[in-house]
């Protein structure tokens, strides 16, 4: 075999194992069926030792959680594999927090929920995540969507105190700050993006996502 060919099949295999140890976690959520995890919804997996009195409280939740997530944006297209946790090294081992992650790549939607992120709010909050990656496709939701806005936009269906607009006290500074600096995913970060997209109109999201997919820039879609 030539030397060209060799180094073609050994940049390859380099490239499927970083590729496979990098999504590594969606990996897990594709294959979540074969764990001990049960479907007790479509796609909605949660750990076995879950309690039936907690699978129908978790259920109830999540349509409550969907449901804001509807009547503010307009009713969901995609349907993301849920993977419910019932601890902190449960939630690690698909690479979330204790509250929750969405898993967010080219194989797809899979939104993971910890222990302390089963409730409306963080639900509802990584279902919007899952949609906006939906509708614009993995590419373009790389490219396209800032951090910053992505998680302005699933904080307009997240109603926790920290998030809420009268219990934000930022400077104009820190506010602008989070368009150009590398978002930390602290507490004022989140809530300097809150206070970027208030003004848009959330019963256009849809449409306006679909305009930046077609290629237009999103500042002037957004107004932003």
């Amino acid at each position: 075999m030539s030397k060209f060919r060799l180094s073609v099949l050994y940049f390859t295999g380099t490239m499927l194992l970083l590729s496979g140890f990098t999504q590594r976690h969606a990996l897990a959520c594709e294959f979540i069926e074969y764990s001990n995890y049960l479907e007790i919804s479509p796609n909605i997996f949660a750990h076995a030792s879950f309690t039936s009195d907690q699978k129908e409280k978790l259920l109830a939740t999540i349509n409550l959680a969907k449901f804001r997530v509807n009547n503010t944006f307009g009713s969901m297209a995609s349907a993301p594999k849920v993977v419910v946790a019932s601890n902190d090294e449960e939630a690690a081992n698909f690479g979330s927090n204790a509250y929750g992650t969405a898993l967010l790549t080219p194989l797809g939607q899979c939104i993971v929920f910890g222990p302390k992120g089963q409730n409306i709010d963080v639900i509802a909050h990584e279902y919007v995540h899952a949609e906006v990656h939906f509708r614009m496709g993995w590419l373009h939701h790389l490219l396209n969507i800032p951090t910053w806005f992505n998680e302005g936009i699933a904080l307009l269906v997240d109603f926790r105190k920290p998030y809420l607009l009268e219990n934000i006290n930022l400077t104009l500074k820190d506010i602008e700050s989070v368009r150009v600096s590398r978002f930390d995913f602290s507490i004022s970060s989140y809530q300097a993006s809150r206070v970027l997209v208030e003004d848009i109109d959330k019963t256009k999201l849809y449409q306006d996502l679909e305009k930046i997919k077609q290629g237009q820039d999103i500042h002037s879609v957004f107004a932003l």
